[in-house]
């Protein structure tokens, strides 16, 4: 039969001094399905189309938006005034199957999978051009690639819902009885998602660089297999403790490190032009850390989170549990213990922090991914107190602000100073990290590997290796806040509290900011208290609208 297919061109909202990626190559043309696999040109334009739903936390994105994530853990909250209702019900558990954050994912990855599945299908009538083998690569990579890409967006898939739906076909709509499909065990679409992983490294080559650069690559591939392993072999969906998974999820980490550093990959050790190690990953383009990233650039990071006097729109800001987070550098110790009830800190006595002080000597991460009162940036000094320039009352404010991401030459008055900046899915840290989780749960203890793995990050940002003689409880601990550190603002701490079943621990009570009196005292008084019910927040509850629709889909416990 005859399907039409609509090719929506991927349009950048600004796109002055930016550099020009693969998706805006993207035809707009109302076109049938024969006419696309006539032509490669078409036919790759019809696959572009299935990048524009990856995530990006680094972009505004509406009240669906990924940076919502950050909204829903111990990252951060959402300050401005068109989201704050939105962050609130994310937080106070005010979130059902008619609405809730991210609720258009189900129907964007489906239709993502949609397109993949009529690429794949169609993918042999695209003709080759006889003595062009750049033409016959080409072909085969974009297979490879759509495989790929349905490989991340059903794991996007389980994260968020566990079971659901395995489609590996174009749905015919006149036959009604096809869209009755019931929900899939999880080992099946794990076994699918690795099969179609398989198939990629196959296919891709290891990397894919130039104006092909965010297009899905072998190693790109390695790395998905690492993270789904580890999630497969976690408390979540490994609830009877399986070994053979952890085992399974630890040679994948470990062959991917390999073969990453192998082709060119590396992490990102030296500073630059003024620029910290850390800090350059989340600004340049084609760091040597990045195995995977968008194509499009991320234009509205700067805007949404920097403050009014800045001219910003403070839209997301860190939480005080996020800066407790931060150990100091000194000792390796976390600086504060508890809270007390007029908001005054409980210090770790050994740890060597000041409370009068309480930003001085923090893990070297911090003054990277985070600005405090205080601190130095863009020729002048973050004022949170009474009347500064950085305090204000006519919306709810944490006073701090994200760094991590941002351009310190990029003036948003007169934007300028903008560069290319792209959201990253993928890069060599997790890898090391994810191999010392699953080492770690193979053996009674860990091994001197496990120690290896995550000294190496903690090197590479300057802080004190991890004690000897861990437990394993205790170095799985340490792990957790690593991750946090880490990998803050990139999407994974919200999906790793899920997996290590601790969501209901740590999503759950008070949220604190910090204040600042004129005469330069520091309190931390309760902003939000968050609610988090074990028995269903640790899945989304399926829209409302799909299970109208298909009634043989049954619904997440406890929506």
């Amino acid at each position: 039969m005859r399907y039409y297919i609509y090719i929506t061109s991927i349009l950048l909202i600004l796109t002055a001094g930016c550099t020009k990626d693969f998706l805006e190559r993207a035809p707009s043309d109302f076109i049938d399905e024969n006419e696309v696999f006539t032509n490669i040109d078409n036919a790759e334009a019809f696959l572009n189309n299935a990048y524009s739903y990856l995530p990006d936390l680094l972009n505004k994105g509406g009240t669906g938006g990924d940076f919502n994530l950050g909204s829903g853990t111990g990252e951060g909250v959402n300050m401005w005034n068109e989201h704050t209702k939105l962050s609130i019900d994310f937080n106070n558990g005010n979130w059902n199957p008619l609405s809730f954050p991210l609720d258009n994912r189900w129907s964007q990855y489906y239709n993502a999978i949609r397109r993949i599945n009529i690429f794949i299908k169609n993918h042999e009538l695209i003709p080759e051009e006889a003595g062009n083998q750049n033409n016959t690569f080409r072909k085969q990579r974009l297979l490879g690639e759509a495989y790929g890409l349905r490989a991340f967006y059903y794991f996007q898939l389980i994260k968020m819902w566990g079971p659901v739906p395995l489609i590996d076909r174009p749905l015919d709509p006149n036959v009604p009885e096809d869209y009755l499909i019931s929900r899939t065990p999880i080992e099946n679409v794990v076994d699918f998602i690795r099969s179609d992983i398989d198939r990629a490294i196959s296919i891709l080559p290891p990397r894919i660089s130039g104006a092909d650069y965010g297009r899905f690559s072998g190693l790109t591939a390695r790395a998905l297999l690492s993270r789904v392993l580890l999630y497969y072999a976690s408390p979540l969906f490994n609830p009877e403790n399986i070994k053979s998974r952890w085992e399974e999820a630890a040679a994948a980490s470990l062959e991917a490190i390999s073969l990453c550093e192998s082709n060119g990959h590396t992490l990102s050790l030296v500073s630059q032009n003024g620029k910290k190690n850390y800090e350059r990953i989340f600004i340049e383009l084609n760091n040597p850390e990045v195995i995977w990233s968008r194509a499009s650039d991320s234009y509205w990071w700067d805007f949404w989170s920097e403050s009014l006097g800045y001219g910003g729109w403070y839209g997301e800001a860190p939480i005080q549990e996020m800066v407790d987070s931060y150990e100091m550098v000194a000792t390796g110790q976390l600086p504060v213990l508890s809270y007390n009830a007029d908001g005054t800190q409980r210090v770790n006595p050994t740890s060597t922090y000041d409370s009068n002080n309480p930003f001085v000597g923090r893990d070297p991460r911090f003054y990277q991914s985070i600005l405090y009162h205080g601190a130095q940036w863009k020729g002048r000094v973050v004022n949170v107190k009474p009347g500064g320039l950085d305090y204000y009352t006519d919306r709810p404010r944490i006073n701090y602000f994200w760094r991590k991401g941002m351009l310190e030459e990029r003036n948003l008055v007169t934007n300028t100073g903008l560069s290319s900046r792209r959201f990253v899915l993928f890069r060599l840290a997790e890898l090391y990290l994810n191999y010392a989780e699953a080492k770690n749960e193979i053996l009674s203890s860990p091994d001197q590997s496990s120690y290896d793995a995550v000294n190496t990050i903690r090197q590479r940002a300057g802080l004190l290796n991890l004690p000897a003689n861990l437990s394993q409880s205790e170095f799985r601990q340490r792990l957790y806040r690593e991750r946090k550190v880490e990998f803050v603002l990139e999407g994974q701490y919200f999906w790793d509290v899920r997996r290590w079943k601790i969501a209901h621990v740590v999503d759950q009570g008070p949220v604190r900011k910090i204040s600042v009196s004129a005469d330069g005292k520091y309190t931390y008084p309760i902003w939000n208290v968050r609610v988090f019910n074990q028995n269903k927040h640790y899945f989304f509850p399926i829209p409302q609208l799909e299970i109208d629709k298909n009634p043989a889909l049954e619904q997440n416990p406890g929506w």
